[in-house]
């Protein structure tokens, strides 16, 4: 049956608004392969059955920079007559909305957003037409047009397609420095379908694949000669109206940035946390930085939850964090403690590697270390720890100094209740590279704030401190000394500050 034109009636300055939606390349063009993904899905027996068993589904973006044009094309099931005005009228929502095409916008609104004019042209699986339709923005805006015409051409019922042409592209459009990213993040968002073969998703000629992350598979980290474990954990519960289903695991390498944290699914593609803009709820990967913030990663397939309009994130996002409070629960279990094995787990140096790092800093000392500068520089330290101005000074300028970041920890250490405190500060008058100071606090056994000195001559000393993964032994370190500072007047120990003293003025000068 023939379709002559097709509604697109809206207001039609709320064409010009699409332009201005807050979206991201790749889930502009993941709205195309939405499309073409649910084709596929709804008609998977009959495309099967018409290719004799030999069908493969697949998508190509192509984009040609030069010559000003986007190309989407399918070989999916393309755009039947039912479905047809649905297509292109704005907000006409599927009678079946529970897929991929959920809102009926869509279409329209990545077009719009990626360009001034978009075309479709498809051919339906046992229909005898190819219908064609041009939308020119411009046109449409100057002449407030509420229909397009169809163009209809015979075709044969084994023919089936959908190809969108975007032209006279927008300030949106992807530009060549985003490939490698948008070609990511489509990988990731398309994961699962990628994985079962169902699709073969193409961009500019290049086939997207996902590595799926190495899982480790080692003893827990209290029995290190133990049984290896496969830290891999399975989660499948109900509450209420929502269900989560997927696996939360341990990575094999740490990561930072690209592999670490979750990806949420739902109807199989990703909504939060694809390629490197993981979720990564508190609760479960823990502080930014952490040995857990950097090994937890997971699927999680959720029901029930509305998502954004350009499907990028959950809406009921209070609700989800309950979610993640319960998920933390399952993986803190005792009979398999994912939790705790991912923070405290740290690989075994063999004892090859400990002979080649204890033989190169061995090399390079004999190289950089003279007695007579080593000298001169434990003088120079001795005569600045006799001179109680410079700590007096230190001592107030790390007062008056302000914070660029904090941390707090709550510890009890032997029945004792502490607080404390780490402040980092960038100060260059600041001649030590940490400070002390005790508080009273009627809740607390010690209270006790200590901070560090981004701008201290040791971090600017050694050229390869500039991450924050180089930082974190530091801290670290320092941390373990304030606490044995804090401690050792209960051992019998007395002025247990002179070893700050000392320790600040041999680091500043050795």
């Amino acid at each position: 049956m023939s379709v002559n034109s097709v509604s697109i009636k809206i207001q039609t300055g709320v064409y010009g608004q699409f332009r201005n939606l807050n979206n991201k390349v790749w889930f502009a063009l993941g709205e195309y392969v939405d499309n073409a993904v649910q084709s596929f899905e709804n008609n998977k027996q009959a495309l099967t059955k018409a290719h004799n068993g030999k069908y493969q589904f697949e998508v190509r973006i192509n984009i040609d920079w030069e010559n000003d044009f986007i190309k989407i094309y399918d070989n999916a099931a393309g755009i039947d007559t039912s479905n047809f005005q649905r297509a292109f009228e704005p907000a006409n929502i599927p009678i079946d909305n529970t897929g991929l095409h959920e809102f009926g916008m869509g279409m329209k609104t990545a077009s719009i957003w990626l360009a001034n004019v978009w075309s479709v042209k498809t051919a339906a699986l046992n229909e005898t037409e190819e219908r064609f339709v041009k939308f020119d923005l411009e046109k449409v805006l100057k002449e407030e047009k509420e229909v397009l015409k169809v163009k209809n051409t015979e075709k044969a019922k084994l023919v089936h397609f959908t190809e969108i042409t975007l032209s006279k592209l927008s300030k949106n459009a992807p530009t060549a420095y985003q490939m490698d990213k948008i070609r990511k993040h489509l990988a990731s968002i398309y994961r699962k379908f990628i994985r079962k073969g169902d699709l073969k998703l193409y961009i500019n000629d290049v086939e997207l694949t996902y590595d799926d992350p190495e899982i480790l598979n080692a003893p827990y980290y209290t029995n290190p000669k133990g049984i290896p474990i496969y830290w891999k954990k399975e989660i499948n519960f109900s509450s209420d109206k929502y269900k989560v289903t997927g696996f939360i695991g341990i990575l094999n390498t740490m990561s930072t940035s690209e592999v670490n944290g979750l990806s949420l699914f739902r109807r199989g593609r990703v909504i939060e946390g694809s390629h490197d803009e993981k979720y990564r709820p508190k609760i479960i990967c823990g502080q930014i930085g952490s040995p857990r913030y950097k090994r937890i990663f997971g699927e999680l397939e959720l029901e029930g939850f509305a998502v954004s309009f350009n499907k990028g994130s959950f809406q009921e996002q209070e609700d989800l964090e309950f979610l993640m409070e319960a998920i933390q629960v399952e993986i803190s279990a005792k009979d398999f403690d994912l939790y705790t094995q991912a923070e405290k787990y740290t690989k075994p140096k063999t004892q090859d590697d400990n002979v080649k790092v204890a033989k190169s800093i061995v090399s390079n000392m004999k190289k950089t270390t003279k007695v007579e500068n080593l000298k001169e520089k434990v003088e120079t330290s001795l005569k600045e720890i006799n001179n109680t101005s410079i700590a007096t000074k230190n001592e107030r300028l790390y007062k008056k100094a302000k914070a660029i970041d904090a941390h707090e920890d709550f510890i009890e250490i032997k029945g004792e209740k502490y607080k404390l405190k780490l402040e980092f500060i960038t100060e260059p008058s600041i001649t030590d590279l940490y400070s002390l100071q005790e508080e009273k606090d009627e809740l607390f056994d010690k209270k006790a704030t200590f901070k560090i000195n981004l701008a201290h001559p040791f971090f600017t000393r050694f050229e390869k401190i500039k991450t924050e993964e180089d930082y974190q032994p530091i801290v670290s370190i320092i941390r373990a000394l304030v606490l044995a500072e804090l401690i050792a007047p209960s051992q019998g120990t007395k002025g247990a500050g002179n070893l700050r003293l000392n320790f600040n003025n041999f680091i500043r000068n050795l």
